[in-house]
């Protein structure tokens, strides 16, 4: 599976393409980024785009999905089954542990609520590779300031889910906000207090202090 990377949107944003080597079958994670260089490389190298998938329905990640749907025909949207936002008439809704493809390569979406309610991670076993939204950037998680967000479901999507993937896993953040714009989960889990809990209690301090710190 090939990956390339897209900065840009309202604050750092990190969009994906992905694309599948054999099949040149494509989709781009989060449309929140300018898409004209997106399109380009969708050219260039010869994929048929068929998928947008959805992290979570924030309105920055999926400021250019109208974009999209106007350039490429028959797309199909996809994201967690109960979007808090109304998407397309072509949105296609996950479950938990539900298994979409990307030409041959297999993605499995978590749901991973705290940050936001539909909030998914997108998994990849063969590439090693986690999609994880505003759930967990490079060096702290997303906040929980929106209707709906839930710090104890936040510990648990993290904890109880994202760290039960093998350690190596390379996260690929919906933000650009750390050192740098992937790592794997070890090294998320050495570096930062985040992701150095032992309970919910002790998480929730991390994050309150976070908030109150916050410039």
């Amino acid at each position: 599976m090939e990956i390339r990377v897209f900065q840009g949107g309202y604050d750092k944003n990190l969009c994906y393409l992905v694309w599948c080597k054999e099949s040149k079958r494509a989709s781009v994670i989060d449309p929140s980024v300018e898409p004209l260089p997106i399109f380009e490389m969708i050219e260039g190298e010869n994929l048929l785009l068929e998928k947008i998938i959805i992290t979570h329905s924030h309105h920055d990640h999926i400021a250019f999905l109208d974009d999209f749907l106007f350039h490429f025909q028959n797309l199909k949207i996809v994201g967690f089954k109960s979007p808090v936002k109304k998407l397309p008439s072509n949105y296609l809704g996950l479950a938990n542990r539900e298994i979409i493809n990307i030409g041959k390569n297999i993605i499995t979406a978590i749901h991973t609520p705290g940050h936001y309610p539909d909030s998914m991670c997108y998994w990849n076993v063969e590439k090693g590779c986690l999609f994880t939204g505003d759930t967990m950037f490079v060096g702290r998680t997303g906040r929980t300031i929106s209707t709906g967000s839930s710090v104890e479901q936040l510990y648990d999507s993290i904890y109880n889910k994202i760290f039960n993937l093998p350690k190596t896993t390379m996260i690929f953040p919906g933000h650009n906000y750390g050192y740098s714009k992937s790592c794997t989960l070890v090294e998320n889990q050495l570096y930062s207090p985040f992701f150095q809990c032992k309970t919910v209690s002790e998480f929730i301090s991390v994050m309150d202090n976070y908030e109150r710190n916050r410039k």
